[in-house]
């Protein structure tokens, strides 16, 4: 399988940390959280975030700037993609300057810890003096605490989190006989042939209708293994497999469906969103956090009643994939990690949870935040919805090398509908995947 110089720049980058981490000398010591104090410290906090949800948070930024007790100055930077902001990452690790504070995935934050570049948040969520209170600890749902917990080590934390949804037009699928969205895939590839069949009436164009538009992405396909009862890599995060038959069943049914026209795959970024705002496309497959967007997308376009579903699934309980980037703490000193630590705390307190909530449509990272939502799960229904699936949730990977792995199963799932055989092309993915866990 085909790399591209960033697939291969990336893998060298998960070798060279693994290899560095063997030959460096240790860590300095980190002194007690409750021995440093943070009085007029900076901190830089690289993120990824733009337009309406940038604004927020420099606002709130601002705020904690104005307001802690202890004049730290927290200044946010947008670091680009989560791509981009990993390769700086990469960069600064091998001598050059890092943030106090990084976005990053479960998997990023791994390579960052393999080369000393981050350190353990448990000293500082329980210490006696800058740490959380019992109370406060239990009031953060521990699935994400522990997305970001390996071997003892808390590499990150949860400011928020997001979800794989199916959104579905509800008045084209009461045209097409059903008064709810689809339970399991058999249903849902019923209903893509239909709407095949049988275009919106209120659709914009109404020469054009399709089931479902298939963005070419492994978060994607993984809602739909973990739907069906799969997963990408054992519990100890040690092997991939992905000749399973859960991963065979989601290709195979996408590449008939496709084949037969019902399904399509999404040329443009956010071209589902528009697509279904128009009326032209009835299911949907996407993150929670764009629940703002299709909302927009659907009153300034066909104007239809829609809703939000669990991904379909087999068995008894819904799965939905779970995902989001945490923050890391970057190793500096120790006064400019206090202070960074104070930040998140703040910022994961449920008012500023809340605030998030409302300016960014992601899942808070405490339950007390729903007490302050009232107004906007009355406003956004839909989001509501999708929060009652969290005690549902599973993860994808967060094995270091799973930043290479995404880009495979993005080239797979290519392969995959170009009418490369199932079999083979499942087993060289688990041979290319499992590749970026063996040492050099």
């Amino acid at each position: 399988m085909r790399q591209t110089r960033l697939q291969r720049w990336l893998a060298w980058g998960v070798a060279w940390m693994a290899g560095a981490c063997g030959s460096a000398s240790p860590p300095p010591s980190q002194p007690s959280p409750d021995e440093v104090d943070p009085q007029g410290q900076a901190a830089v906090f690289w993120y990824q975030h733009t337009r309406e949800r940038e604004s927020a948070l420099q606002e709130m930024i601002a705020q904690f700037n104005r307001e802690n007790p202890h004049n730290i100055q927290v200044k946010g930077e947008y670091g680009g993609s989560y791509s981009h902001i990993y390769n700086k990452m990469l960069v600064g690790l091998q001598g050059g300057s890092l943030p106090q504070l990084v976005v990053a995935y479960q998997n990023q934050a791994q390579v960052y810890h393999s080369a000393d570049g981050v350190v353990d948040l448990l000293p500082y969520m329980n210490s006696p003096k800058w740490g959380l209170s019992p109370e406060a600890r239990a009031d953060y749902i521990e699935s994400f605490l522990e997305q970001d917990r390996m071997r003892g080590i808390q590499t990150a934390f949860p400011p928020n989190r997001s979800m794989e949804i199916l959104y579905y037009n509800a008045d084209w699928l009461r045209e097409l006989g059903s008064d709810h969205p689809p339970q399991n895939w058999e249903e849902f590839a019923q209903f893509c042939r239909r709407a095949k069949a049988q275009p919106f009436s209120k659709a914009a164009n109404p020469q054009r209708a399709v089931g479902y538009l298939l963005d070419m992405d492994a978060s994607r396909l993984a809602a739909m293994v973990f739907s069906r009862g799969g997963d990408f890599i054992d519990p100890a995060q040690s092997q991939y497999n992905f000749i399973t038959p859960e991963a065979k069943a989601a290709l195979q049914l996408l590449v008939e469906l496709a084949a037969e026209g019902a399904v399509e795959v999404l040329a443009e970024p956010n071209g589902d969103t528009s697509e279904f705002g128009s009326g032209q496309l009835l299911f949907a497959i996407s993150s929670s956090s764009g629940l703002p967007f299709m909302k927009r997308a659907v009153d300034s376009g066909a104007k239809f009643a829609w809703g939000v579903a669990a991904v379909p699934y087999e068995g008894e309980r819904p799965v939905v994939n779970v995902y989001g980037a945490s923050v890391v703490l970057c190793r500096t000193t120790p006064e400019q990690q206090l202070a960074a630590w104070l930040f998140i705390k703040w910022f994961t307190e449920p008012e500023q949870q809340a605030r998030w909530v409302r300016a960014s449509g992601y899942f808070p990272a405490r339950r007390s935040a729903a007490s302050g939502l009232g107004a906007y799960f009355a406003e956004n229904p839909n989001f509501q919805i999708a929060y009652g699936l969290l005690d549902y949730g599973k993860t994808e990977p967060t094995a270091p090398g799973y930043e290479t792995v995404r880009r495979l199963v993005q080239n797979a799932m290519v392969d995959a509908l170009d009418g490369a055989q199932l079999d083979p092309l499942l087993y060289q993915l688990t041979r290319s995947a499992n590749a970026t866990l063996e040492p050099e």
